[in-house]
């Protein structure tokens, strides 16, 4: 056993000089013969194919016949069922594999409809609840593993070189913030969707007076936990930002990567109009694409279900220009969010094993696929990513 674990480890290491002809992956290996992406194939078998020229970036091991059937099908949905069922495994370079995905289908009707079916039944705000809460209601420290450790935020850092850290991207990110919405101590912020309270800590640290909406009971758990520990007192409201009703006014909005579980713009923007005082500020930013409502198959069923949406921008400031408020400024992070996807991936892998052992087998893999092709998709602009500034009139 232990022989054929040196030669398999040799073969990974060195790829043959003429590839073997393919025998047993039907139109995947046709589809993949000329890929220049190389990489290997590990059958059920015990055998090994080889794509591309050179040496592999990566390995496909094929446990049984599932994994047979999810390759040759040529469909990313299938593809990545086999993955978090365990019958399909990936080590290497782990942004490489998502190259694949462009020579493969992935149209699952019943999955794309069920995602619009879902809030005209039971109405959009119930959607969201249950959205979030596949998502976001798990232990913190499933997010806390991959987040930055000082200071975890769950959306892009702002980065001037690649070789930085993440902390400092993001505290770059959180200086911009607070200078460009004018915050001084004694100022009353309003943020949606606080996550783990890294802007909430950087904020109370000059003063300012935070008061955060959720419809994550997890987050606000663990966000109270917190204010207690800091000694801080954050107002945390369970409410859809759809729902929220108040009198009060606020000097400043932040929304960090929340607009994304908001697609109804124009319902946000109002929203967004009755709750900042006039001539104040709105930082808002979201990972964004061109098509309202594109998502994966995989993405639906395991990361971000019902009709969730990355930012359009073409949209947003369409709906945008139809109130009184204002856009600043806009500029674009996409490579500073595939830097922090990639950071995060990379901190997801070294709790490997601690992460299973507490969380599970398929929440590790569901997670894994989705950090690093989200690493991928940025790398290739398939996704971008905006933040703004937004003024309300004086």
């Amino acid at each position: 056993m232990r022989d054929a674990e040196i030669d398999r480890q040799q073969e990974w290491n060195a790829a043959p000089a003429s590839p073997p002809k393919p025998t047993f992956l039907g139109r995947f290996a046709r589809q993949f013969s000329d890929m220049p992406v190389p990489f290997d194939v590990f059958l059920p078998d015990g055998s090994v194919e080889h794509f591309g020229k050179g040496p592999p970036s990566f390995r496909i091991t094929l446990r049984n016949k599932n994994a047979l059937n999810a390759v040759t099908s040529l469909d990313e949905g299938r593809f990545a069922e086999a993955y978090l069922a365990g019958d399909i495994d990936l080590d290497g370079d782990m942004v490489r594999p998502f190259e694949l995905r462009h020579a493969m289908k992935d149209f699952h009707l019943v999955t794309a409809a069920w995602r619009f079916i879902l809030p005209f039944l039971f109405g959009q705000v119930r959607t969201n609840r249950q959205a979030i809460a596949a998502h976001y209601d798990i232990d913190p420290e499933f997010f806390l593993a991959f987040l930055d450790a000082k200071t975890p935020c769950y959306t892009q850092g702002v980065y001037e070189s690649d070789d930085e850290t993440l902390d400092v991207a993001t505290l770059r990110k959180f200086e911009y913030c607070y200078q460009k919405l004018g915050l001084k101590p004694g100022d009353h912020i309003l943020e949606i969707g606080p996550g783990w309270g890294a802007w909430f800590e950087f904020a109370s640290k000059r003063g300012v007076k935070c008061t955060g909406i959720s419809i994550s009971a997890t987050s606000i758990s663990y966000l109270n936990g917190r204010a207690k520990e800091l000694g801080y007192d954050w107002e945390l409201i369970n409410s859809d930002l759809l729902e929220y009703q108040t009198e009060r006014k606020y000097d400043a909005i932040v929304i960090m990567g929340v607009i994304e579980h908001l697609p109804d713009y124009k319902a946000v923007l109002d929203k967004f109009a009755t709750l900042i005082k006039p001539g104040k500020f709105i930082f808002l930013d979201g990972s964004a694409c061109i098509k309202k409502y594109e998502l994966s198959s995989f993405m639906v069923k395991y990361i971000y279900g019902g009709n969730h949406s990355f930012l359009v921008l073409h949209d947003f400031l369409d709906k945008l220009a139809q109130t009184k408020l204002e856009v600043m400024e806009i500029l674009n992070d996409r490579h500073s969010y595939f830097l922090t996807f990639r950071q995060w991936a990379i901190n997801f892998d070294t709790h490997r094993e601690a992460l299973i052992a507490r969380f599970g087998e398929f929440n590790f893999r569901r997670f894994r696929l989705y950090l690093w092709g989200a690493t991928y998709e940025f790398q290739s602009r398939s996704l971008d990513c905006y933040r703004m500034i937004i003024k309300a009139p004086d």
